[in-house]
This record gives C-alpha cells, structure tokens and sequence, in this order.
C-alpha cells in the first residue's frame, strides 16, 4: 500500500503531465501551420472526418460527436454544404431533422487534409520512439476513459 507521499508525488505527477498536455493543445490550436489549409478551421474539418469514419449522422448527432452545440454543428456544416463537401438532406426516419453526408469531393478533400495534418504530427514526433508513443497513447485513453466515466455521471 502507497503511502500518502506517494500520492501526493503521484497527483503532482498527474498534475504537471495535465498542465503539458493543455499547453500543448493551446501551442497547437494557435498554430495554423500544424493543420495546413487556413480555409479549413478545425471545426469544419471535425465534422469532415466524423462524416468520413462514422458514416452519414444527423446535425445533432455530429454535434453529439464532437461535443458541441447543435448551433455550433449546424453553422460548421452549413459552410461545409455550402463549399460542396457535405449534402444537407431531410432524414427519412424524421423530416423535422436533417442528415449530413459527406460528398465525392467532401471526401476527397478530407483524405487530403487529413494526410497532410498527418504528415504534420509525424513530423513532430520525429525523435520519439515508437514504445514512448504507445505509452502516451495508452496515457491518453486512460485519461479520456476517466472523463467519459465522469461525463457519464452527469
């Protein structure tokens, strides 16, 4: 059994890796080099590769997906339907909704995106073995298995 000081090294610990992984986010969120295409924000991009991994969803479910307000996914995608990349199209199993779906160019435009954000990541990670990354990997499902059981509470 722990002692308290080793809880205590350990919730610092946890504490300085939390701090490093926000700053992190920010450092990536400012920087419009590491996602390439200014005319592409995260957030349409977001919706691009929901559509393109979970197949054709309702605006509230891609909301659901990406955590955000339905407002917020409806004015994302609306851009998106407007530049051609999703179809907007009343839902069979409810007309009051709306299904997306993403477009041969939709999806030709996010394989390109997301190949060269890819590129990007991996060329940051130069240097970093492949046993680090499977241990921040398996850090990061940890923690993000720890906020769903949270979020599931609520």
């Amino acid at each position: 059994m722990g002692s308290s000081r080793d809880t205590r090294r350990g919730a610092a610990r946890y504490s300085e890796a939390g701090a490093a992984v926000f700053q992190l986010l920010q450092e990536l969120d400012r920087s419009g080099e590491i996602w390439g295409d200014e005319d592409v924000s995260r957030g349409r991009l977001s919706i691009l590769r929901i559509l393109a991994t979970l197949g054709p969803m309702t605006i509230s479910d891609v909301a659901r997906a990406r955590r955000s307000s339905r407002q917020g996914a409806h004015r994302l995608s609306s851009a998106l339907v407007d530049e051609g990349w999703i179809s907007a199209q009343e839902s069979p199993e409810d007309r009051r909704t709306t299904r997306l779906e993403l477009t041969a160019a939709g999806l030709a435009a996010y394989q390109a995106l997301a190949a060269a954000e890819a590129e990007r990541l991996n060329a940051l990670a130069r240097g970093i073995s492949v046993a680090e990354v499977r241990t921040a990997l398996k850090v990061l499902k940890t923690l993000r298995l720890g906020v769903a059981a949270i979020e599931s509470k609520k």
